[in-house]
Protein backbone atom coordinates (compact mmCIF):
# COMPACT_ATOMS: atom_id res chain seq x y z
CA UNK A 1 0.00 0.00 0.00
CA UNK A 2 1.07 3.91 -0.37
CA UNK A 3 1.18 5.56 2.98
CA UNK A 4 1.53 9.26 3.68
CA UNK A 5 3.26 10.12 6.60
CA UNK A 6 2.35 13.70 7.26
CA UNK A 7 3.03 16.10 10.26
CA UNK A 8 1.01 19.31 10.38
CA UNK A 9 2.79 22.41 12.26
CA UNK A 10 2.93 25.94 12.64
CA UNK A 11 6.36 25.76 13.18
CA UNK A 12 8.93 23.15 13.42
CA UNK A 13 9.23 18.94 13.96
CA UNK A 14 10.99 18.07 17.02
CA UNK A 15 14.28 16.04 16.19
CA UNK A 16 12.53 13.16 18.97
CA UNK A 17 9.49 12.87 16.77
CA UNK A 18 11.24 13.20 13.28
CA UNK A 19 13.66 10.47 14.50
CA UNK A 20 10.66 8.01 15.28
CA UNK A 21 9.26 8.43 11.86
CA UNK A 22 12.42 7.87 10.02
CA UNK A 23 13.01 4.72 12.48
CA UNK A 24 9.30 3.38 11.52
CA UNK A 25 8.74 -0.22 10.66
CA UNK A 26 7.21 0.67 7.52
CA UNK A 27 6.25 -3.33 7.38
CA UNK A 28 7.32 -3.46 3.33
CA UNK A 29 4.82 -0.78 2.72
CA UNK A 30 5.89 2.18 0.09
CA UNK A 31 5.96 5.27 2.85
CA UNK A 32 6.11 9.06 2.00
CA UNK A 33 7.09 11.84 4.12
CA UNK A 34 5.78 15.42 3.90
CA UNK A 35 5.02 18.15 6.05
CA UNK A 36 2.59 21.56 5.92
CA UNK A 37 3.96 24.59 7.79
CA UNK A 38 3.13 27.95 8.35
CA UNK A 39 -1.07 27.26 8.87
CA UNK A 40 -3.04 26.71 11.82
CA UNK A 41 -3.40 22.64 12.24
CA UNK A 42 -6.92 22.82 11.04
CA UNK A 43 -5.98 24.18 8.12
CA UNK A 44 -2.56 22.06 7.95
CA UNK A 45 -5.12 18.56 8.27
CA UNK A 46 -7.20 19.45 5.64
CA UNK A 47 -4.07 20.21 3.07
CA UNK A 48 -2.77 16.64 4.29
CA UNK A 49 -5.93 14.85 3.28
CA UNK A 50 -6.30 16.76 -0.21
CA UNK A 51 -2.70 15.91 -0.66
CA UNK A 52 -3.10 11.99 0.03
CA UNK A 53 -5.76 12.33 -2.06
CA UNK A 54 -4.02 14.04 -4.65
CA UNK A 55 -0.84 11.60 -4.77
CA UNK A 56 -3.69 8.45 -4.89
CA UNK A 57 -2.70 7.27 -1.30
CA UNK A 58 -4.52 4.48 0.47
CA UNK A 59 -3.61 5.54 4.00
CA UNK A 60 -2.62 8.31 5.47
CA UNK A 61 -0.77 8.62 9.11
CA UNK A 62 -1.00 12.07 10.85
CA UNK A 63 1.79 12.98 13.25
CA UNK A 64 1.83 15.83 15.48
CA UNK A 65 5.37 17.95 15.24
CA UNK A 66 5.55 16.90 19.54
CA UNK A 67 4.44 12.83 19.40
CA UNK A 68 7.11 10.53 19.39
CA UNK A 69 6.08 7.11 17.75
CA UNK A 70 7.02 3.55 18.70
CA UNK A 71 8.88 1.61 15.85
CA UNK A 72 5.96 -0.69 15.70
CA UNK A 73 3.11 1.42 15.83
CA UNK A 74 2.29 1.50 12.33
CA UNK A 75 2.69 -1.96 11.93
CA UNK A 76 0.30 -2.33 14.63
CA UNK A 77 -2.00 -0.28 13.73
CA UNK A 78 -2.39 -2.01 10.00
CA UNK A 79 -2.85 -5.18 11.20
CA UNK A 80 -6.69 -5.80 10.84
CA UNK A 81 -6.86 -2.68 9.89
CA UNK A 82 -9.75 -0.69 10.38
CA UNK A 83 -10.73 3.05 8.39
CA UNK A 84 -9.96 5.53 11.38
CA UNK A 85 -7.35 4.02 14.05
CA UNK A 86 -5.67 6.67 16.70
CA UNK A 87 -2.55 6.09 18.56
CA UNK A 88 -2.92 7.66 22.20
CA UNK A 89 -0.42 9.53 24.19
CA UNK A 90 -0.08 11.54 27.54
CA UNK A 91 -3.02 13.81 27.85
CA UNK A 92 -1.87 17.34 27.94
CA UNK A 93 -3.85 19.55 30.96
CA UNK A 94 -3.91 23.21 31.05
CA UNK A 95 -1.67 23.01 34.04
CA UNK A 96 0.69 20.69 32.09
CA UNK A 97 0.20 18.19 34.89
CA UNK A 98 0.06 14.45 33.32
CA UNK A 99 -2.29 12.30 35.62
CA UNK A 100 -2.68 8.92 33.69
CA UNK A 101 -5.19 9.85 31.58
CA UNK A 102 -4.63 9.11 27.65
CA UNK A 103 -5.86 11.22 24.71
CA UNK A 104 -8.54 8.66 23.47
CA UNK A 105 -12.10 8.77 24.84
CA UNK A 106 -14.16 6.02 25.94
CA UNK A 107 -17.09 5.06 23.75
CA UNK A 108 -19.88 5.82 26.37
CA UNK A 109 -19.89 6.35 30.14
CA UNK A 110 -20.72 4.68 32.78
CA UNK A 111 -25.07 4.39 32.34
CA UNK A 112 -24.47 4.22 28.63
CA UNK A 113 -24.79 7.44 27.55
CA UNK A 114 -22.11 7.86 23.88
CA UNK A 115 -20.12 10.86 25.51
CA UNK A 116 -19.95 14.47 24.25
CA UNK A 117 -16.98 16.75 23.81
CA UNK A 118 -15.03 14.76 25.55
CA UNK A 119 -14.40 15.67 29.57
CA UNK A 120 -11.33 14.43 31.46
CA UNK A 121 -13.07 11.63 33.20
CA UNK A 122 -14.12 10.05 29.89
CA UNK A 123 -10.67 9.53 28.45
CA UNK A 124 -8.75 6.31 28.77
CA UNK A 125 -6.10 5.28 31.59
CA UNK A 126 -2.78 4.51 30.30
CA UNK A 127 -3.10 1.31 32.62
CA UNK A 128 -6.61 0.40 31.05
CA UNK A 129 -4.78 0.22 27.74
CA UNK A 130 -1.74 -1.67 29.18
CA UNK A 131 -3.91 -4.56 30.47
CA UNK A 132 -6.49 -4.80 27.27
CA UNK A 133 -2.73 -5.05 25.43
CA UNK A 134 -1.23 -7.85 27.79
CA UNK A 135 -5.54 -9.63 27.05
CA UNK A 136 -4.51 -9.49 23.44
CA UNK A 137 -7.39 -6.84 22.55
CA UNK A 138 -5.85 -4.77 20.14
CA UNK A 139 -8.30 -2.80 18.38
CA UNK A 140 -10.62 -0.95 20.79
CA UNK A 141 -13.69 1.42 19.42
CA UNK A 142 -13.44 4.72 20.78
CA UNK A 143 -16.02 7.93 20.69
CA UNK A 144 -13.20 9.43 19.42
CA UNK A 145 -9.49 11.52 20.34
CA UNK A 146 -6.25 13.72 19.59
CA UNK A 147 -5.17 13.09 16.02
CA UNK A 148 -1.03 13.18 17.48
CA UNK A 149 -1.15 9.66 15.80
CA UNK A 150 -3.92 9.11 13.58
CA UNK A 151 -4.25 6.11 10.60
CA UNK A 152 -6.95 7.15 8.47
CA UNK A 153 -7.82 5.49 5.48
CA UNK A 154 -7.60 8.30 2.52
CA UNK A 155 -11.08 7.24 0.61
CA UNK A 156 -12.74 8.50 4.29
CA UNK A 157 -12.58 11.98 3.30
CA UNK A 158 -14.67 10.99 -0.03
CA UNK A 159 -17.47 9.94 2.74
CA UNK A 160 -17.29 13.69 4.83
CA UNK A 161 -18.17 17.08 4.33
CA UNK A 162 -15.12 19.43 3.60
CA UNK A 163 -13.78 20.93 5.62
CA UNK A 164 -12.74 17.51 7.39
CA UNK A 165 -11.07 19.57 10.34
CA UNK A 166 -12.64 23.16 11.63
CA UNK A 167 -12.70 24.34 15.34
CA UNK A 168 -15.70 25.50 16.11
CA UNK A 169 -16.81 27.64 19.32
CA UNK A 170 -20.34 27.25 21.19
CA UNK A 171 -22.10 29.81 23.02
CA UNK A 172 -22.11 27.71 26.02
CA UNK A 173 -19.23 27.76 28.79
CA UNK A 174 -19.93 23.46 29.66
CA UNK A 175 -19.21 23.31 25.82
CA UNK A 176 -17.25 26.30 24.71
CA UNK A 177 -14.99 24.66 22.01
CA UNK A 178 -14.36 21.60 19.60
CA UNK A 179 -11.05 21.38 18.24
CA UNK A 180 -9.94 20.32 14.74
CA UNK A 181 -9.13 16.65 15.23
CA UNK A 182 -12.57 16.08 17.66
CA UNK A 183 -14.50 18.31 14.86
CA UNK A 184 -13.08 15.17 12.81
CA UNK A 185 -14.39 12.37 14.65
CA UNK A 186 -17.76 13.70 15.53
CA UNK A 187 -18.53 14.02 11.91
CA UNK A 188 -17.30 10.37 11.27
CA UNK A 189 -19.24 8.82 14.41
CA UNK A 190 -22.70 10.72 13.36
CA UNK A 191 -22.34 8.50 10.32
CA UNK A 192 -22.23 6.07 12.62
CA UNK A 193 -19.24 4.38 11.45
CA UNK A 194 -16.50 3.28 14.14
CA UNK A 195 -13.37 4.82 15.48
CA UNK A 196 -10.86 2.71 17.41
CA UNK A 197 -7.58 2.90 19.12
CA UNK A 198 -5.09 0.70 19.05
CA UNK A 199 -3.94 -0.68 22.61
CA UNK A 200 -0.78 -1.33 21.92
CA UNK A 201 -0.35 2.27 19.85
CA UNK A 202 1.08 4.48 23.24
CA UNK A 203 3.15 7.22 21.65
CA UNK A 204 5.71 9.36 23.35
CA UNK A 205 4.16 13.23 23.78
CA UNK A 206 6.37 15.94 24.46
CA UNK A 207 5.44 17.70 27.48
CA UNK A 208 8.26 18.76 29.74
CA UNK A 209 10.23 15.75 28.39
CA UNK A 210 9.10 12.82 26.57
CA UNK A 211 6.37 11.55 28.68
CA UNK A 212 4.97 8.20 27.68
CA UNK A 213 2.15 6.53 28.86
CA UNK A 214 2.44 4.77 31.90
Amino acid sequence: MKILIAVPTFENIYPDTFKSIYDLDKAGHECLFQFIRGYDVATARNKIAQYSMEIGADYVLMVDNDVVLPKNVLKNMLENPVDVCLGYYAHRHTDNVYRGQTSVCKLKDESGKAYFNYPLESLYLAKEMAEAAAKGEYKIRIHGGGMGCALIKVAVFNQLRYPWYDWVNYNDKKRNMLSEDLYFCEQYRQMNIPIYTDSRAGCGHMLRHIQWPE
